[in-house]
């Protein structure tokens, strides 16, 4: 959503997350979302809470998991947020804003959201805080509302946008913050030169305006396709290296398996093949990719 003060964008995410009921109509939703919501308002801390703990009590509190299972989860969490072991055993207080910023994110996902909500998440956060939102971000799978300022945050992170202009007028627009800025300038060009030395409004900027918008169209299908191509392609590079690793793995295994027998010689060797066909289709795949990025660019 675009930002602007006092146009009902905080109305609209109470409503949408059902903390404030609305004056007519109703909203229906549906029994399997689990929403998540990341604010500014931070986190609260009972009592002098260390990181590990406060991690841990969320983790219960969202699948009544055991004491003995919500470590292991709790710990997972802390790894994938970048919390160094050292830090596990700090007492919350004394954390860093951008550590605190990453606990919280950490928090809201313990529930597992499938509907997550960011009101300004890049707001006093640090690169490594805003670097771990966006690797999550583009592994999420569910739906995303982003109330923000930062466009470039919002060009990588969204699609598809609500423009809130005040007295309850929202502009639905399928694109980028970037490209709905673009096309704003472009419209204002277009009516700035539609009078004529007269005054009189021409109708041929009419038409230039029906044609920008069937171009912005083509322009969005095509910046997508570029995007999603080298999404793929920087999925696939990673992958790519670790079955190389594991391949390399399984070659060192085969060598030093020559006491074991034909049977684990072979199985070895399968597996090896195996890894071996699917870098062979993944590196395939990525070229294919690269080649389109080629054409699609020029």
């Amino acid at each position: 959503m675009k930002r602007a003060n006092g146009v009902g964008k905080s109305t609209f995410i109470k409503v949408l997350t059902q903390q404030q009921p609305l004056d007519s109509g109703n909203i229906e939703c549906g029994e399997t979302v689990v929403f998540g919501m990341y604010d500014q308002k931070g986190i609260e801390i009972e009592g002098d809470q260390r990181v590990l703990e406060f991690v841990k009590e969320r983790v219960e509190a969202r699948d009544g998991s055991s004491i003995a299972e919500s470590p292991q989860e709790a710990m997972r969490l802390l790894k994938r947020f970048q919390f160094q072991r050292d830090r596990w055993n700090e007492r919350v207080s004394v954390l860093s804003g951008g550590e605190k910023r990453r606990l919280q994110l950490l928090s809201v996902l313990t529930k597992k959201p499938n509907f997550l909500v960011l009101d300004e998440p890049t707001n006093d956060v640090d690169l490594d805080t805003l670097a771990v939102l966006e690797s999550y971000l583009q592994e999420f799978d569910g739906v995303l509302v982003v109330v923000t300022h930062d466009r470039f945050f919002a060009d990588k992170v969204t699609e598809h946008l609500f423009v809130f202009e005040g007295d309850g007028v929202v502009k639905d627009y399928i694109g980028s913050l970037s490209d709905y800025a673009d096309c704003l300038v472009e419209q204002e060009r277009i009516t700035s030169s539609s009078f004529s030395e007269v005054g009189k409004l021409d109708t041929a900027p009419i038409e230039k305006v029906m044609l920008l918008d069937s171009d912005k169209k083509v322009r969005m299908k095509h910046r997508n396709n570029l995007r999603n191509n080298q999404k793929e392609m920087d999925r696939l590079e990673p992958s790519i290296e670790r079955l190389k690793k594991e391949a390399a793995d399984v070659e060192n295994q085969i060598d030093e398996s020559t006491d074991e027998g034909w049977t684990v010689l072979a199985e070895l060797t399968e597996k090896l093949n195996g890894i071996n066909e699917i870098i062979d289709e993944k590196e395939e795949r990525w070229l294919e990719l690269a080649e389109l990025l080629e054409e699609m660019e020029l």
